[in-house]
């Protein structure tokens, strides 16, 4: 008969080692289990100590806040108090400024010198010219026909300048802003338009009458021309009523 195989020495070794390692896991399986447990036990116990201290913890927050609050709100009132005491220290101390009075525009707003003066003006410049248009013409000045013959030029020059807004309250006029050559082209102007409406008048006055006041007609208009410039350049120059600003 043959003789048996002998068994592979590998195969051997293999079944040894196998064999060494259980054993060596059964016997640390009981330290394994108890080193878990115990860590397990610590957790639990410091997350008990943690859910217990909370409660604590917040009630001295609360307390803390309380106790605060009153203490903070008194610093607060006492500074603000303070803050206001120098506000009104410093606002009482510091001079005074007095701010300068606007100075308006040259024919902006309200101007310095009244308007009644230059309306007083073209009133003196028609009523003198026709005095001296009626004594140059050989009239009586002191009689009817000087009442009758004043009022065409009257109307004529003062209405030019009231429709021109010399008399306004705000009127631009050059006279009532004390500049004189601009016065006097003013004035020019006021006369060229009045002259036109006056001889309307004049016309539309001798048709209602037997014979129209006699009048020397070119010192009227050309006297009227030099006299009304004359009077607007008189108001700038003297600037009557006005501040000593202009």
């Amino acid at each position: 008969p043959r003789p048996a195989p002998e068994p592979d020495s590998r195969t051997a070794h293999l079944c040894v080692s196998t064999v060494t390692n259980m054993l060596a896991v059964a016997s640390r399986a009981p330290t394994l289990a108890t080193t878990a447990g115990s860590r397990a036990a610590v957790a639990g116990t410091r997350n008990a100590r943690a859910v217990s201290a909370r409660p604590a913890m917040a009630g001295r927050a609360r307390t803390a806040t309380c106790t605060g609050t009153p203490s903070s709100h008194g610093r607060r009132l006492a500074v603000r108090v303070r803050a206001s005491d120098e506000s009104d220290t410093a606002t009482e101390a510091a001079p005074k400024v007095m701010d300068a009075p606007p100075k308006s525009k040259p024919g902006v707003g309200k101007p310095p010198i009244n308007p009644l003066f230059l309306a007083a003006g073209d009133f003196a410049a028609a009523v003198l010219i026709t005095l001296v248009a009626r004594g140059v013409a050989g009239e009586d000045v002191i009689s009817a026909g000087t009442v009758a013959a004043i009022p065409p030029f009257v109307v004529g020059w003062v209405g030019a300048g009231y429709l021109a807004g010399d008399y306004d309250a705000d009127s631009p006029n050059a006279a009532l802003w004390g500049d004189a050559p601009r016065a006097m082209t003013t004035g020019a102007l006021t006369w060229f338009s009045g002259s036109a409406f006056a001889i309307l008048l004049r016309n539309a006055e001798g048709s209602m009458m037997l014979q129209a006041p006699v009048i020397n007609e070119q010192v009227e208009f050309a006297g009227a021309l030099g006299l009304i410039c004359a009077f607007r350049a008189a108001v700038a120059i003297a600037k009557p009523g006005a501040s000593d600003e202009l």
